[in-house]
């Protein structure tokens, strides 16, 4: 599957669509949705993933309240973060204590727009 470039695990940026190297993964796992790949950058999310790991995410348009999820903020800027689901709204998490919680609320889920790219499912470790 291709390395999609850069997500960030911090303040959101401009989402990279530029192949930048290959994963492989397994058969059981192709035949069990689409997969890209996605290169960390930042630190909010430590100590789990780190600048220059390498994210396994499965595409699909929503997650469960709770999972590690790659998220587009207004269109174009995306993050990683955990996702706590509300009634009146979504919040992305850091694991890394030092960053701010995001809070949006479901108007702003329609209107910036907030989607979900994919589920994160694999953190590969790059040394």
């Amino acid at each position: 599957i291709p390395v999609l470039g850069r997500v960030a695990a911090g303040i959101p940026i401009e989402a990279i669509t530029d192949i930048d190297d290959y994963e492989e993964i397994s058969p059981d796992m192709a035949k069990n949705g689409q997969y890209v790949a996605l290169k960390i950058h930042g630190h909010s999310m430590e100590p789990r993933m780190c600048e220059g790991d390498i994210i396994i995410v499965r595409l699909q348009n929503d997650v469960e309240s709770g999972d590690i999820a790659v998220v587009f903020i207004n269109g174009g800027d995306a993050t990683c973060k955990k996702v706590k689901k509300l009634q009146d709204g979504i919040m992305l998490i850091s694991t890394n204590h030092e960053y701010d919680t995001m809070y949006y609320t479901n108007k702003q889920i329609k209107d910036l727009p907030i989607k979900v790219l994919g589920k994160v499912v694999e953190i590969r470790v790059k040394l």
